[in-house]
């Protein structure tokens, strides 16, 4: 990492994913990884959500959304996703995040899903640096003291990963604003037409030589590094020559590899990782609340165990528990409820 960079406060991350790092998900990782170690990303969110949706307004709604337990006491490591195409909207998501309590919001450039596309937001975005410089800079503009802006993009488009190509749009996004703005950059282009996004987390080839020729070209702006990085070394290697790492799959599939960050990465002693027996028990306790303030349903705070019994017993722990779920639910005029506490299917499964 260059000397004449401001570090980032935290050196590794958890991506944003669509449909796992709900705040059912980032409890989980708090949890597993108590040490505030980790910078933790929502899934996105459209800004239109505040725009047009008001989600702000709705408690409920929110706090499906939003990990209003971790903005409590960790919100300098939470870290809200947005994607928009229109500045206006992008601004008002800021300023209604920065009142609940968030301090780093993120735009999304580098989703290339079909639908996000059709949006005109995402990695598109790329084909048009000057809009995406255009949202940052409402943004930062509408951002309270102590916020930050950061973009989260891909090294490339299709079959142009140039080296100019992605110069020019962070020189085009990052220079449109006096703020700070610092970069996630996936090592891996997105594919707009022909793959599908589970495609493009495989193919192209990661290139990250063109993330590290970034940093040597912006020696001023923070760069975090993602994309298949999926092993103690691979993070320590990473670290070396970058501002952070940013960990996605890997999390998904084993949410315990943050407590190996733990001991390896910041020499947290064995004895202070928390155990299993004691994440779960905790985690039963939160799922609870969520489902008695809220009315969460009971598949989405299961969603969380499948990771967290991962391997063979995730698969039995789906099975079982997804019976339980369906044999314990009741519905009525009001809606959907539950003849057992979540805690107790759990317990049972």
């Amino acid at each position: 990492m260059s000397l004449n960079r401001l570090a980032p406060r935290f050196r590794t991350s958890v991506a944003p994913m669509i449909d796992v790092t709900d705040p059912c998900f980032l409890r989980l990782l708090r949890l597993i990884s108590p040490t505030q170690n980790h910078q933790l990303w929502t899934e996105m969110i459209h800004a239109n959500a505040f725009s047009r949706g008001h989600i702000h307004a709705d408690r409920v709604k929110l706090a499906q959304n939003i990990p209003l337990h971790e903005l409590a006491d960790y919100a300098h490591g939470v870290v809200v996703q947005i994607g928009s195409s229109a500045p206006d909207d992008a601004a008002m998501a800021v300023q209604e995040l920065g009142r609940l309590g968030v301090r780093h919001v993120n735009l999304n450039c580098g989703c290339p899903s079909r639908n996000v596309q059709m949006g005109a937001f995402g990695a598109v975005l790329m084909q048009s640096p000057e809009l995406a410089g255009q949202i940052v800079r409402a943004m930062a503009e509408a951002a309270t003291d102590g916020m930050h802006i950061s973009v989260k993009c891909r090294i490339g488009i299709d079959h142009d990963e140039s080296k100019e190509f992605l110069q020019r749009f962070i020189e085009a996004v990052g220079g449109l604003t006096a703020h700070p703005v610092s970069f996630v950059l996936h090592a891996r282009r997105a594919w707009l037409d022909g793959l599908s996004p589970e495609q493009n987390r495989r193919v192209p080839a990661l290139n990250y030589e063109r993330t590290y020729e970034m940093i040597k070209a912006f020696p001023h702006t923070s760069f975090v590094v993602n994309g298949g990085i999926d092993s103690v070394d691979a993070v320590r290697m990473q670290l070396d020559k970058a501002d952070g790492v940013m960990l996605g799959r890997k999390i998904r599939e084993d949410p315990w590899f943050l407590a190996s960050l733990d001991q390896h990465i910041y020499g947290v002693p064995e004895q202070q990782i928390p155990s299993h027996a004691l994440v779960l028990q905790e985690y039963l306790r939160f799922a609870d609340a969520m489902h008695a303030d809220y009315s969460t349903r009971y598949t989405v705070l299961a969603r969380p165990l499948y990771a967290f019994f991962h391997g063979g017993k995730g698969k039995a722990m789906r099975r079982h528990l997804g019976h339980a779920i369906a044999q314990a639910k009741v519905r009525s005029s009001d809606g959907i409820t539950y003849a057992v506490p979540f805690s107790d299917l759990v317990n049972d499964a």
